[in-house]
C-alpha cells in the first residue's frame, strides 16, 4: 500500500513537470515563429527592393509581415485585407499561451541602450513602445537599404530603436524584442 502511494505521488509530480516543460517548449516555439517572421519581413525588403512592414496587434495577439510600397501607412492597414502578406500568425491559446505584455525592467546594452524600455505594464504604451495606445497597433517599417522606422503611436518616442515584449502566460517569462532603427537589426532579450 505504501509503495502504491509513493508511485502515485511520483506520477503526479512527473505530470506537473511534464506540463511545465511542454508549456515552456510551446512558448519557445511561438517566440521562434515571431522572431523568424520579423527577420523574414526585414530580409524581404532588401530582396524585393520595396519597403516591408511588420505589423503587431497587441490587443488581439497577432502579427503580419506585409509589403509596404510608397504611400503605405498603418492607419490604412486592414487586418481582414492586409495586402501582400509575407508572414502572419496569432499567438495560440492553451498550454504555452503567449501574450503581448509584461515589462522588461532593465536598460538594454549597446547598441540598444537608447531603446525605450517599459519597467512595468503601462497603459499609455501597451507593451510596445511604438504602438498606438487606442488601437494597440504598431508597425516596424523596413527599407530596402536596411534601415527601420516605426509607426503607430502619435507621440512616438524618438530613439535609435523601439521594442515590444511578449510574456508566457504559464510562468510569466518575459521576452523583449528590440529593433535598431539605423540597421533594422532585431535582438531578443529574455528575463
Amino acid at each position: 500500500m505504501v509503495a502504491v502511494s509513493i508511485v502515485t505521488v511520483l506520477a503526479a509530480m512527473s505530470m506537473g513537470a511534464y506540463d511545465q516543460i511542454t508549456s515552456r517548449a510551446n512558448f519557445s516555439s511561438v517566440l521562434g515563429n515571431l522572431v523568424t517572421s520579423i527577420r523574414l519581413t526585414r530580409s524581404e525588403a532588401a530582396g524585393r527592393g520595396v519597403a516591408t512592414a511588420f505589423v503587431v496587434d497587441t490587443r488581439k495577439n497577432r502579427w503580419w509581415g506585409v509589403e509596404a510600397p510608397a504611400g503605405w501607412n498603418l492607419a490604412a492597414f486592414d487586418p481582414s485585407s492586409p495586402g501582400r502578406v509575407i508572414a502572419s500568425d496569432t499567438f495560440p491559446t492553451g498550454s504555452g499561451k503567449a501574450v503581448f505584455g509584461g515589462g522588461y525592467g532593465a536598460q538594454l546594452p549597446a547598441p540598444f541602450a537608447s531603446v525605450p524600455v517599459l519597467s512595468t505594464p503601462f497603459t499609455a504604451l501597451p507593451y510596445c513602445s511604438f504602438c498606438d495606445r487606442t488601437t494597440g497597433m504598431g508597425a516596424i517599417v523596413f527599407q530596402p537599404n536596411g534601415t527601420a522606422s516605426f509607426s503607430g503611436s502619435p507621440g512616438l518616442l524618438r530613439a535609435q530603436g523601439q521594442q515590444f515584449t511578449i510574456q508566457a502566460a504559464a510562468d510569466g517569462r518575459t521576452v523583449l524584442l528590440a529593433v535598431a532603427a539605423p540597421t533594422g537589426v532585431l535582438e531578443v532579450f529574455e528575463r
